[in-house]
């Protein structure tokens, strides 16, 4: 899921509808890990995040064994990165290296047209009437990120983009990640307004001294009746202004 930051105070929010990533990208990068690394096995970039890949497996089949160790011949090392990233997609991982390729492939994916990326309908407008900076936070890539909304379906909206953090900062539970993002943007933490469609990050940037609310899209998880006495909730954007 995509997160906007925005200054000068910092809101994280559910931009883009998850199913969009659960009934298309995620999908098409499933269906398609074999056939780009096929096509693309030489290319530097493919080779840089099959080093990665090939590291991460070594970490990770020390305690799930049904992950594989890449090898180096070139056509089984194919069959088992397609192996283990099509493994890791159906547990829902976040591994960068693993969002890294999913990147890779959805540019491809965009550039053909294949897909598009979903932006909820209150969300540019409102954004445009705040007119200030705006920063990304997601377990996607930050590659990922810049092709979603260089695609979106209201067009490129980049333009309206300052950043993009992903999980190279930290993980979106994590409460240190939202003070180095802080660092980063130059903003003291409890200037800063956190909008997120999760209470687990709700309550990590809270942690950090961040200010949070959360905002509530169709096809979330309930929110926990501790959320709801704990957090402000918001169906649309259009509630901040």
């Amino acid at each position: 899921m995509v997160n906007l930051f925005l200054l000068p105070f910092l809101i994280s929010l559910r931009s883009t509808d998850q199913f969009i990533f659960e009934d298309s990208l995620f999908p098409y990068a499933f269906e398609n890990v074999l056939r780009y690394i096929t096509d693309h096995f030489d290319e530097v970039d493919v080779q840089k995040v099959i080093l990665e890949l090939r590291s991460l497996a070594v970490d990770q089949s020390k305690t799930d064994s049904n992950v594989r160790i890449i090898r180096t011949e070139k056509l089984e090392c194919i069959e088992d990165v397609t192996y283990n990233v099509r493994y890791w997609i159906k547990l829902d991982k976040k591994f960068t290296p693993m969002k890294t390729l999913q990147g890779l492939i959805w540019e491809e994916a965009y550039e053909r047209g294949d897909v598009k990326g979903h932006v909820y309908p209150d969300v540019l407008p409102v954004l445009e009437k705040l007119n200030v900076p705006i920063f990304i936070y997601s377990s996607g890539s930050v590659h990922a990120q810049k092709l979603l909304f260089s695609h979106s379906i209201n067009g490129d909206m980049t333009k309206i983009i300052s950043g993009y953090f992903d999980t190279n900062i930290g993980l979106k539970g994590d409460s240190d990640s939202y003070l180095k993002i802080c660092k980063a943007i130059k903003m003291n933490p409890t200037d800063v307004l956190f909008l997120t469609d999760v209470e687990a990050e709700a309550r990590a940037a809270r942690i950090s001294g961040l200010q949070s609310k959360i905002i509530v899209r169709n096809g979330n998880a309930p929110l926990s009746d501790d959320a709801k006495r704990d957090f402000d909730a918001i169906e649309l954007l259009d509630a901040i202004l």
